[in-house]
């Protein structure tokens, strides 16, 4: 565990949770970013998670390296225990629908750029983009 938490520090494996209210200027932000990748003829080096839980007032923002992704995809599938903190139900959600529906080896043949976004009634947001 120890070796595996090094090795994702030292690719820029990042989850930051912070305290918030209104997380427009965050999905503003990701938006943008997610536009300027697209189109680039390059491989998604690296997936981006934000995630807005307004009962907690948590905004979550994740990137994790795409080959880390892909272990944590193939250990999922298999069967394996893991599970990862999103930062509230609505981030759950996505990622098991993420994992139901979308192969990573379709992800992988997108591209950079936006993937999904969720907006739900009571106010939770997703978004996904590859970068």
């Amino acid at each position: 565990m120890a070796v595996t938490l090094a090795a994702a520090a030292a690719t820029g494996c990042l989850v930051r949770i912070e305290h918030c209210t209104n997380p427009a200027a965050a999905f503003r932000e990701a938006h943008a970013e997610a536009d300027r990748v697209v189109g680039h003829g390059e491989k998604a080096k690296q997936v981006n998670v934000l995630v807005f839980d307004p009962d907690d007032q948590k905004l979550v923002r994740v990137s994790v390296p795409m080959w880390l992704a892909k272990k944590a995809y193939h250990m999922a599938e298999g069967g394996d225990d893991l599970e990862i903190e999103t930062g509230g139900d609505a981030g759950e959600r996505a990622a098991r629908a993420l994992r139901r529906r979308i192969p990573l080896s379709e992800l992988e043949k997108a591209g950079p750029g936006l993937l999904v976004e969720v907006e739900e009634d009571e106010g939770e947001q997703v978004l996904v983009w590859l970068r």
